[in-house]
């Protein structure tokens, strides 16, 4: 059973061959289901749209996605956790995604805006990810101000528009396109520059953007 391996035999198996790594295999995916399950039980109200059948569809992607990456990186785990710890944040993410897509498809080109007051809507820097401690929740407001500010300051309207669309909301190009009655390199133009500016205000502050991806990465 998978909560019986040590990270040494986690390893071992997954990279072997045979009944073995099958096994391996065949836990992990599970474990990678579950993850993506219990994430998705936590957010359904972000799959308003979908029934029970094309949740679970939803999360047995997710899983299949998390399995093939924790394939792939298995040489960079360094054993600073429990294995199914690690890999429980590769389901994590990709189920963040996912329901980010899910949120995205019924928001309208207005909701993609500042609110009356000029910050950003609640719904857009809400994160509803479980396992966040209270010194972590602290820094994420006020990186979230941080981000806040660039985009208010030295992005331009469309700027604003095209990188909430694409990157917060992660709207398919052709869709970006259709919005904004765009051609697709104004649209890539618009995305380069917007992340651009973003990645250089974040950095004279002191942030580089993995550190901030990595503080708003979800906790297995």
């Amino acid at each position: 059973m998978s909560e019986n391996r040590t990270n040494q035999e986690w390893l071992h198996d997954l990279k072997s061959s045979g009944s073995s790594q099958e096994s391996a295999i065949a836990d992990l995916r599970d474990l990678l289901l579950r993850a993506s399950l219990y994430f998705f039980s936590r957010n359904l109200s972000d799959f308003g749209g979908l029934n029970r059948d094309e949740i679970l569809q939803r999360a047995e992607d997710c899983a299949q996605d998390a399995l093939i990456a924790v394939l792939d990186h298995l040489a960079d785990f360094r054993g600073d956790s429990k294995f199914t710890t690690w890999a429980y944040k590769f389901a994590i993410n990709n189920a963040l995604m996912t329901a980010r897509r899910e949120r995205g498809k019924g928001v309208s080109l207005d909701q993609l805006s500042f609110s009356e007051d000029g910050t950003l809507s609640e719904w857009l820097i809400q994160d509803k990810s479980p396992g966040f401690t209270p010194d972590r929740s602290a820094m994420q407001g006020e990186v979230r101000e941080i981000i806040q500010e660039i985009i208010e300051r030295d992005l331009t309207d469309k700027q604003r528009r095209v990188l909430f669309m694409m990157v917060f909301n992660e709207v398919p190009m052709d869709e970006v396109v259709r919005r904004l009655d765009m051609n697709r390199n104004a649209v890539y133009k618009m995305l380069h520059d917007a992340r651009r500016k973003l990645k250089s205000g974040l950095q004279a502050r002191g942030f580089e953007v993995g550190e901030t991806l990595a503080l708003f990465a979800s906790q297995g």
